[in-house]
């Protein structure tokens, strides 16, 4: 019987260390912008994403494009990371910080997903995040969008999503109704001066002062020269006999 058990767990022991070699890596963060909790998230839900969909979504960062360009750069380091004839359909979400570009590069069902949608409904996921400094909020936006598209909400998901705009515009109609009801109303008729209310020579006044009890400031915005990061177009290209989409812009 204590063979038997030893024997069980030895088995146990190496299934885990089987399945842990062939676990999927789908962060790869060169440049050491996340922290490790941070990683260890986003690996758990782009995980659940490929476990649920069979949908693979990468997040790679860097400081060193090899000097190509954020398309290039993006292609071959998808092809080069990830087996395409093993795992065809999926997207590598890549942060270019020496050229401060990110970029998406699809393949398989993800061209048709993801890349015909243009950069500008990318960059209204993650460019807010990744100006901020909040790298991992945009990776975790991107692959709940990237969730979103491949699992739509159900009635009830989406009637949660629009609750607050639905009690907003209670509000401001409750306000209107509000404000024409006391509009109606003709509790006493106004007054410019309060003369009657005051005695013939009752008030001597000696000293008299301003007090200024608001002020007024003007503040005028200061438009950036910069206008990277809004694009409106994708590429398509190919390595190795595999078809690749890609979007992206500059933060």
């Amino acid at each position: 019987m204590k063979r038997l058990i030893v024997f069980t767990t030895c088995l146990l022991m190496l299934c885990l260390s089987i399945s842990s070699a062939y676990a999927l890596d789908h962060v790869n963060d060169l440049a050491r912008v996340l922290s490790q909790s941070e990683a260890q998230d986003l690996q758990r839900q782009a995980e659940e994403l490929y476990d649920l969909t069979g949908f693979d979504v990468i997040f790679h960062t860097t400081n060193n494009s090899q000097g190509k360009g954020p398309l290039d750069y993006s292609f071959d380091y998808y092809h080069a990371f990830r087996d395409a004839s093993a795992y065809p359909n999926g997207a590598l979400f890549a942060i270019m910080f020496d050229t401060r570009d990110y970029y998406e590069a699809a393949r398989g069902t993800g061209i048709e997903l993801l890349t015909y949608r243009e950069a500008n409904d990318l960059a209204g996921v993650v460019r807010d995040k990744l100006s901020d400094g909040d790298y991992h909020g945009a990776m975790t936006n991107y692959v709940r969008y990237v969730r979103r598209l491949l699992i739509p909400p159900t009635p009830f998901e989406r009637t949660l999503e629009i609750l607050p705009f639905i009690l907003i515009a209670a509000l401001i109609i409750g306000l209107v109704y509000a404000l024409i009801l006391k509009s109606r109303l003709k509790i006493a008729k106004f007054k410019s001066n309060a003369g009657q209310y005051m005695l013939a020579n009752s008030l001597n006044l000696t000293e008299s002062s301003d007090l200024f009890l608001y002020q007024t400031v003007t503040r005028t915005r200061i438009e950036s020269n910069s206008g990277g990061g809004r694009g409106g177009g994708f590429s398509t290209g190919s390595r190795g006999g595999t078809s690749y989409g890609g979007r992206g812009g500059k933060f």
